[in-house]
């Protein structure tokens, strides 16, 4: 009888601990695809900022060499960034109170010849500086009238048919703005480009796009509304920047800052991430703000104010997809990284380079040859730009859990992509699984793992996948194993 109840015993305390260890207990965060809920039908895409080079580095001057272009090019076509912003002074194309695009705009001209070339919808616009007189409080007419020209020159003479937007006056509620957070400066410059714009007959050709404002919190979503309310039909596409801290993007509040400027967008237009990068403004990251600090300060061409010196690392490009997937499922439709290359800008001297790229394409000739090798996060850049082509649709995706986890799943002519991201330094299980009646398997699939010592690279820029030939059962839910700090990207588009 004691044996018996001894057994008996064994095998309750046995069952428990099999009930313990059930699926669902053992799974950190479900990721849920309801493919019935379409929340964008049409996604223009990701890139980055791509501007004419320096080139006069204080130093040392030099000219990008045709071998470097083509390194861009060849890392480019890796990439398929689908959406780029490109940014100028017009003044630096004036020469005797003409317009001069021709003697000086050979650098422009490359960029924006590949872009077209390629499809890359481009988003092209003027700092400000000669567009405005905040001083004054006047609108600089002239410069504003070569601009328009030039625009009509690059896309009716040069044939550059990739400028799709214009932006005017770069951040223009901040005080280092041009317009020195002027908002009635702003519009009235924007009418009046959009006014010459009107003139030339360029209006079916481009639209401008604004209010381009940088933001940290919801405070300034006004501009959004008024910017709306003032200049109309003359938006063509919404714009904001922002450099959210580490903790604000990997909390998931940033969620919630966001959403507060796509609501203030009129029904019918869509609003764009024009910039984003990494800042630790947050209380909660100021070690990290410390460290990027006497990383830059231990960097001989890098500049202390500005360089975000993490661009080295993986996590990156794990917190770059943690900010792009909230981005993405508020209903943003693309988002462009600041920036390509740190050989494009400088901050306190000539040779104080803004390191946030992803190379320096001038390392060997002059700041290093490690510099202009490709980092780290330019493959989870590249993965979320190629395998998210313009006009993609983005499916409703809800993440419950561990907040550690997000993810993001798109469609494009019956091929799909589904990335998951863990910024999280633990291990992570996570359950894929499809709620709607479309993506009930994933079939023909590859598998890209991007973490530290996980990616297969290929030469000087490419990735190959970690698996392929994968059938993945979404109606029943596939169980993810994430290493800490991962991307992975499912998908079977087949290039």
């Amino acid at each position: 009888m004691k044996k018996g109840l001894v057994y008996l015993c064994l095998l309750l305390v046995i069952s428990t601990m099999f009930i313990g260890c059930s699926s669902s207990e053992s799974e950190d965060a479900v990721v849920s695809i309801n493919t019935n809920n379409v929340i964008n039908d049409y996604y223009i895409g990701n890139g980055a900022q791509w501007d004419p080079y320096q080139l006069d580095y204080g130093k040392a001057k030099f000219d990008v060499s045709d071998i470097d272009w083509q390194k861009l090019y060849d890392r480019l076509d890796f990439m398929q960034p689908q959406f780029m912003r490109v940014m100028t002074n017009t003044t630096s194309y004036v020469e005797n109170g003409q317009l001069k695009p021709e003697k000086f705009g050979e650098q422009l001209f490359k960029i924006l010849r590949y872009c077209t070339e390629n499809d890359i919808t481009v988003m092209f616009g003027d700092w400000g500086g000669g567009m405005v007189n905040s001083e004054n409080n006047e609108v600089q007419k002239q410069n504003i009238r070569f601009t328009a020209q030039l625009v009509d020159y690059l896309i009716n003479q040069k044939e550059f048919s990739s400028i799709k937007y214009f932006n005017i006056v770069n951040e223009p509620n901040g005080f280092w703005s041009a317009t020195d957070g002027n908002y009635d400066l702003w519009s009235r410059a924007a009418g009046y480009l959009h006014q010459q714009f009107v003139d030339h007959g360029l209006t079916d050709q481009l639209s401008l796009v604004g209010p381009d404002v940088a933001i940290w919190d919801t405070e300034e979503s006004w501009w959004v509304d008024s910017t709306a309310t003032d200049l109309g039909n003359a938006i063509g596409l919404y714009d904001i920047h922002t450099y959210p801290s580490k903790v604000t993007v990997n909390s998931g509040e940033f969620s919630d800052i966001i959403s507060a400027y796509k609501e203030e967008v009129p029904k019918g237009k869509k609003i764009v991430m024009g910039e984003i990068g990494f800042k630790f403004v947050e209380d909660a990251d100021s070690l990290l703000d410390q460290e990027n600090k006497r990383r830059a300060k231990a960097k001989k061409y890098a500049s202390v104010e500005d360089s975000q010196m993490f661009v080295y690392d993986y996590v990156y490009g794990t917190d770059m997809a943690d900010a792009l997937f909230q981005t993405v499922n508020q209903g943003y439709s693309g988002s462009i990284v600041w920036m390509l290359d740190d050989a494009m800008y400088s901050k306190e001297a000539p040779h104080k380079l803004k390191v946030w790229g992803f190379w320096n394409i001038l390392g060997e000739e002059f700041f290093g040859a490690e510099e202009e090798k490709v980092r780290p996060w330019f493959y989870a850049w590249s993965l979320l730009s190629k395998y998210m082509p313009t006009g993609s649709q983005i499916f409703d995706v809800k993440t419950t859990g561990d907040e550690a986890v997000k993810a993001i799943t798109i469609e494009k002519d019956g091929k799909y992509m589904l990335a998951v991201v863990n910024v999280s330094e633990d291990e992570k299980t996570v359950k894929l699984q499809s709620t709607g009646s479309e993506l009930v398997t994933l079939s023909d699939a590859k598998k890209f793992l991007y973490a530290k010592g996980k990616l297969i690279k290929k030469g000087d820029h490419e990735i190959e996948p970690n698996e392929t030939g994968l059938s993945i059962n979404l109606s029943e839910g596939t169980v993810a194993k994430m290493p800490s700090e991962s991307l992975i990207v499912y998908t079977n588009f087949e290039y």
